[in-house]
Formats: C-alpha cells, structure tokens, sequence
C-alpha cells in the first residue's frame, strides 16, 4: 500500500471515531430527554458529519497535492487535467475581456513557468464550503481521477442541502436517531471508495500520461 495512502486512512480512522461517538451519545445520553430535545441533538449533527466529508476531502487531495509537487514531475509527462488544474491562476485573466497588455502579461508568465516542474498550488483546491456531488466530480476531474461516487449523488447532495438549511436556521427539519446513523454508515462507505481510488491512483501512476 502506498504511504499517501495509509496517511488518508489514519485521516478517515479518527473522523469515524469521533462520528461514532455522536450515536453513541445519542443512545446512552439521550434517552431522558423529551423527543424534542432529541430531534434538536440530531439536528446539529447534520452540519458536524457534514464538516468531516468536507474535511475528509479536502486533507485527502491536499495530501495528493503535495506529494505530487515533491515529486518533481515534468509537466510534458503529467496528464492535461492536472497541468491544466496547476495553471488556473495562470488562464484566469483570460477570462472575459482582455486589453492586448494583459494577454502579453499571461504570455510572459506562461513562457517563463512553462519548463519548470509540475507544481500545484494547494490554495486552487477549495470545496466552497459546500461540497455537493457536482463540485465533487469536480475535484475528481481535476485530477484526472474515476468517478467513485456516482451512486451516492443523492446522499451527498442531501446532506449538504440539510446542513445548509440548519446553518441557515431553519428548524422544520425533522433528523432521528436512524437518519444519523445512516449518514454515518454511507460516508464511512465514501471514504472507503475514495482511498481505493487514491490506492489505484497512486499505484498506477495515473497523474502520468500513457506512453
């Protein structure tokens, strides 16, 4: 197993220890309190496990990042989605209208950088604090990675419109006990299918273009 890889499993080991304590507490602590009480218990922590999938994520691909610019890869053997993520900073004053002045400055910068490494800066990755599927595919797409997600689109989608409307202080939301537990199970599920993809990613060399 690659060492990237082991390093995004201890990440996901301590997340679903920390989400599991939130059942148990709901089971052992609970129990007393009126089911109102309950239901607002569950309510908040909608936004907590959506913090670890947003969390998990992102510590995830940063951890790629920078294991990717250490290792010092000519950028004419990387694959076009991950030369192409690097330059983002790059293209975006060819977005929209451009004086000649400015087209020369992109042409400048472009020409100088052109034959140095491979190297990514990690503040291009952001999930936009709100990590539905469409920015997921997103993310893999950048990378130049399988999408391992595709039939769980609802569940990332449903989580991430409930923890917006909680923070948003709605409280028509009605969150139990088993919904909880749920959500739990299916992102201990993603973030299983995600180191896999990390595993072959990293095994495979896919960041490299076939030769």
């Amino acid at each position: 197993m690659h060492q990237l890889t082991e390093e995004i499993i201890a990440s996901k080991e301590w997340r679903v220890r920390e989400l599991e304590s939130l059942k148990k507490i709901g089971v052992i602590a609970l129990n007393e309190y009126p089911e109102r009480e309950q239901q607002q218990y569950y309510r908040m922590c909608i936004p907590y496990i959506y913090a670890h999938w947003e969390g998990f994520v992102v510590e995830s691909f940063k951890l790629l990042i920078t294991y990717l610019n250490n290792e010092q890869l000519d950028k004419k053997i990387v694959i076009n989605e991950l030369y192409t993520f690097s330059l983002q900073k790059v293209l975006k004053p060819l977005s929209g209208k451009q004086s000649f002045e400015q087209s020369s400055q992109f042409v400048e910068k472009f020409v100088k950088d052109f034959d140095r490494e491979l190297y990514i800066d990690p503040s291009l990755l952001t999930a936009n604090s709100n990590l539905n599927y469409k920015q997921m595919t997103i993310i893999l797409s950048k990378f130049g990675m399988n999408n391992c997600l595709e039939k769980y689109k609802s569940d990332i989608n449903q989580l991430v419109n409930q923890r917006n409307s909680i923070a948003h202080g709605e409280n028509g939301i009605i969150i139990e006990r088993n919904h909880v537990s749920n959500k739990i199970m299916v992102l201990q599920e993603m973030f299983d299918l995600i180191i896999l993809e990390f595993e072959n990613y990293l095994s495979q060399k896919s960041y490299l273009k076939s030769v």
